[in-house]
């Protein structure tokens, strides 16, 4: 038998079914036949059919060094989308239309900008695309785009225009789900998700979105089923993996969780997402010496650089494995909120201690309060922006450094923390509170805060009044209003309907009014709160506080802990939102009665 007869047998096992059988007896042929190139494709792109993607891109790696071979380089870049590759898929696109027009290569180029956050080329490609064609797919983009620009009531009418020229699409319904999703819209994002997945159930994609859809519902014993379903067709993504495992560290599950994240960072080593939740995972075990430096991969993501828009201004300047000198000038930046940078504020005092020229951007409402409590430093603190956003200023400083890579440097230990409380309020303005709350009948004075707004995980952190109705059964207690935004109504409302007073004190603007916040904060005998930047404050002053954690997919390193309590906030008790419902006397507890 010829090895031409040989090659075409093998091939027709493979067709039938006997994939691997087909594959062992082309290996061996090749193994006499090394020049043949042809057999060589093949063979990559069995491997490939098998996710033997190491091996398949040896092979097309060759090809396209030895001929330049135009389908070799096509799945080449396919298999590097697959992994998340973007940078390298982007090369061998480019290097496809330099000489060619592909349809299906210019509409990959154009999914690939979107995914390397170039928004704007993206958009260029499939506008001009569409110029003189109506397709779907560009048009899929586009709306892809536009929701990554937060352009969201165009994203979702691309959508639906696209739907309506093809209803039965699944990669249009994923991307309506995945729309719906980010928008909190439950119902909407599991119809179509759903829709998407009867129609094309082995898509590792929908599979995957549908998976994080049932994890961010709460619904992890799902969301593994879906994950591991999504890694049978596409075993090697380290996106699918470390979900997985993002998924295990919800159920606190910490050796799968650190199994899978491990092997994802084996498969991409610069992938920012897999380093965060890895640090995550260590610093969830108080492993903190292997946790932050791997927190600083949470720079590397796009909605981090959304967030910090300083950011490609100073990367250049940012400390990484630096060992600084105390002469060393150094310039601190917030993190993504104001919660976050009370909290990451508790590591100032050594910091300023060692360094002897720092400054210190700071949000305009917490400034004032900065100054009073390091009375030495107060020329330290500055504007947001003052300097990280002038190129002059930013030349005067050595290393550049955001205030949540702190902690490689001063808490490499659980032993490193301090008690949390380092802010001091203005004495004048908590006398002047004091008398305001002695016009309250003569109890304990306990402070509520329910809500949380403008981050992604908002609703699950948050709660209705309703909700705390056991609290507000709680006898000899004056209940105040601690909450920031737009809540009047609902107050009026609950009081009237419930019979109850959860009272309001005029004249603080208690999202704006830090020194004045702080004041009532420090005046209250207990703070009852979710999580968002009150509770923060509260634990940096030392006030006594219950915090209500959300979800466990929603909670964030600090509240996420194996006991009731936090290693940054000595004074804050930590409950399960269950517990608000379930136990009796929860605050007649903390009240000292």
């Amino acid at each position: 038998m010829n090895t031409s007869t040989e090659i075409n047998l093998a091939l027709r096992e493979f067709s039938a079914g006997n994939k691997k059988g087909a594959y062992l007896k082309l290996k061996k042929i090749f193994k006499k036949n090394k020049e043949d190139e042809k057999l060589r494709f093949n063979i990559a792109v069995i491997e490939q059919s098998l996710n033997l993607n190491e091996e398949a891109k040896l092979n097309y790696k060759f090809l396209i060094k030895n001929s330049l071979n135009i389908k070799a380089m096509t799945n080449l870049y396919q298999i590097y989308i697959k992994e998340d590759n973007f940078i390298e898929a982007l090369n061998l696109i480019n290097k496809i239309l330099e000489n060619n027009n592909f349809q299906d290569t210019v509409k990959d180029k154009a999914f690939v900008l979107y995914k390397l956050n170039k928004f704007d080329e993206s958009i260029k490609i499939c506008k001009n695309f569409l110029l003189t064609n109506n397709d779907v797919f560009f048009m899929n983009i586009i709306g892809l785009n536009c929701f990554a620009k937060n352009e969201f009531d165009k994203a979702e009418l691309i959508f639906k225009k696209a739907l309506l020229i093809d209803k039965n699409n699944p990669i249009l319904l994923n991307s309506l789900g995945r729309f719906y999703h980010e928008r909190r819209d439950s119902k909407n994002a599991e119809k179509y998700l759903l829709k998407a997945f009867e129609i094309k159930r082995d898509s590792y994609e929908i599979i995957n979105n549908l998976a994080g859809f049932y994890r961010e519902e709460a619904n992890y014993e799902k969301s593994i089923e879906l994950y591991n379903k999504a890694l049978i067709i596409n075993p090697n993504n380290p996106a699918i993996i470390n979900n997985l495992a993002k998924v295990y560290f919800d159920i606190d599950n910490l050796k799968l969780a650190k199994k899978y994240c491990l092997e994802a960072l084996s498969l991409n080593k610069e992938d920012g997402n897999i380093q965060k939740i890895l640090s995550l995972i260590y610093i969830r075990e108080n492993n903190y010496k292997d946790g932050w430096p791997l927190f600083d991969g949470r720079l590397k993501l796009s909605d981090f650089a959304e967030k910090n828009n300083s950011l490609d201004k100073i990367r250049n300047k940012l400390v990484y494995n630096n060992r600084l000198g105390k002469n060393s000038k150094l310039l601190i930046l917030r993190e993504q909120g104001i919660g976050d940078e009370i909290l990451y504020g508790t590591m100032y005092p050594d910091l300023l201690k060692y360094f002897k020229d720092v400054s210190i951007e700071c949000d305009s409402r917490l400034k004032n309060i900065f100054k009073k409590s390091f009375p030495k430093y107060e020329n330290s603190f500055v504007d947001l922006g003052m300097i990280s956003q002038n190129e002059e200023a930013l030349k005067k400083y050595d290393y550049v450094m955001y205030a949540g890579s702190l902690g490689r440097f001063y808490r490499n230990n659980i032993n490193d923390f301090s008690n949390g409380c380092y802010l001091e309020v203005d004495s004048k303005i908590y006398k002047e509170i004091n008398n305001d709350l002695k016009n309250l009948k003569e109890k304990f004075n306990v402070g509520i805060s329910w809500k949380s707004f403008k981050n992604r995980y908002a609703l699950e952190k948050s709660l209705i009044l309703e909700d705390l109705n056991k609290i507000f059964n709680t006898k000899n207690c004056n209940f105040i209003n601690l909450q920031y935004g737009n809540v009047e109504d609902e107050i009026k409302k609950f009081n009237s309907n419930n019979n109850k007073k959860l009272i309001s004190i005029k004249n603080i603007d208690l999202f704006n009014d830090f020194d004045k916040l702080a004041a009532l904060l420090k005046n209250l005998d207990l703070f009852i709160s979710v999580s968002n930047s009150t509770a923060h404050l509260a634990g940096s002053l030392g006030v006594k506080t219950l915090l209500i954690k959300p979800k466990n997919h929603a909670i964030f390193h600090y509240w996420n802990q194996s006991s009731n309590k936090s290693p940054w906030y000595e004074s804050i008790e930590l409950i399960n939102r269950e517990d608000i419902f379930n136990k009796k006397d929860l605050v007649s507890k903390f009240l000292n009665y």
